[in-house]
């Protein structure tokens, strides 16, 4: 049974309290020990060889996150993924995971990444939970507020009237709230981390949790205003296909040319309805992939201030990306490695950060181990 597999069974347990214990886990508190150096592991090894000790059991709990936003009442499912040892709750960091885009609950469920289909749909925040919860830190996951029961059963119906006007920013008073019940979590040692993929990386920038938290980590991040990136991605994919058919020929060549020469159409409506959008030949209220003019105009704007939203925060972030991300083309991969953040990590993998559906332990050991370090107190 896949890694996926076995904690995805698990989390989906959201009503009643779950144990799983990791095969092969050791003590693995120590790895965010801060009076600790850094422990590096090798490849897949999952094993502190000076702290060998009992088996590490991860407790899923539910939690719901309540506030008010837009004059409306708010509530959230979340889960909180807690390691354990001998029964007894590590002290450790707590990562809160801000979702991504889409309309997705805190499984984090992707059925691709955006270009092609995995075999099956991958609950990519479980997955991390389960990283993270291996390598000694409590995590908390919780559903997009615009998932719904529609997009998923596990997901509750709540308002959306100040998205529809403001855009994602003012999703960042659901970030707010998640850390606040982070803060209650058994185990929290006083270390809050952001963790945020794309579309989340504005929205968590934005939030007041951001000041305070100890770190902050962001995978594949929109480096610049999103229509010129989803625009852009399109057409350097264009671009590889129409390479690719001139190495071919006959019914390969003239299906890849088909491919190719859609795609550019697909570039050529987008930008136009970008455009469209921002000369506002569009009523706020209308609505395009399900949300509002107001909404993209506001999604604009927030990923336009990318660079100045990272820089108070460039000394505690971590910022990964995946070298086969077909979500950005290969001038944003080069903005986004001219990001301010302490140190910024690529990884050989796609959008979700994922080979071939799969989070392999060389990625989120790789990025484990940056966390570890980041969150390390400076040397005296």
């Amino acid at each position: 049974m896949s890694i996926i597999t076995r904690v995805g069974l698990l989390l989906l347990l959201s009503a009643s309290l779950a144990t799983l214990a990791c095969p092969g886990a050791q003590r693995r508190s120590t790895r965010f020990d801060p009076h600790r150096p850094a422990h590096k592991s090798d490849g897949d090894v999952i094993a502190d060889p000076e702290r060998a000790g009992p088996p590490l059991v991860v407790t899923s709990e539910s939690r719901t996150i309540t506030f008010t936003a837009g004059g409306a009442d708010v509530a959230l499912n979340a889960t909180a993924s807690i390691p354990t040892l001998d029964g007894e709750v590590i002290d450790g960091p707590v990562v809160v995971i801000v979702p991504g885009a889409g309309d997705v609950s805190r499984r984090g469920l992707r059925a691709g990444d955006g270009v092609s289909s995995y075999e099956s749909a991958v609950a990519v925040t479980v997955a991390w939970q389960e990283a993270l919860a291996t390598a000694g830190a409590i995590s908390l996951a919780y559903d997009k507020r615009t998932c719904g029961p529609n997009d998923d059963a596990e997901c509750q119906r709540n308002g959306q009237q100040d998205l529809d006007e403001r855009g994602p920013v003012a999703l960042a008073a659901d970030v707010d709230a998640a850390c606040a019940v982070a803060r209650t979590l058994p185990g929290f040692d006083g270390r809050l981390v952001l963790m945020a993929h794309g579309q989340g990386t504005q929205i968590a920038l934005s939030s007041t949790c951001a000041t305070d938290a100890a770190a902050i980590v962001l995978l594949s991040p929109v480096p610049r205003e999103i229509d010129a990136v989803l625009v852009d991605a399109v057409l350097a994919r264009h671009a590889q296909k129409a390479a690719e058919a001139k190495r071919k020929s006959g019914a390969e060549r003239a299906a890849l040319e088909d491919e190719a020469v859609a795609l550019r159409n697909l570039a050529a409506t987008r930008q136009a309805g970008f455009a469209s959008m921002r000369s506002g030949k569009f009523s706020r209220e209308a609505r395009v992939d399900g949300a509002t003019i107001a909404f993209w105009l506001g999604w604009m704007e927030l990923t336009g201030k990318t660079r100045a939203l990272m820089t108070p925060f460039k000394e505690k972030t971590l910022l990964v990306f995946g070298n086969g991300d077909l979500q950005l083309s290969p001038g944003d991969k080069a903005l986004v490695q001219g990001l301010p953040a302490r140190n910024i990590v690529a990884v050989d993998a796609d959008h979700h950060l994922l080979v071939e559906g799969v989070l392999p332990p060389a990625v989120s050991l790789s990025v484990v181990d940056a966390l570890v370090a980041l969150l390390q107190p400076p040397a005296s």
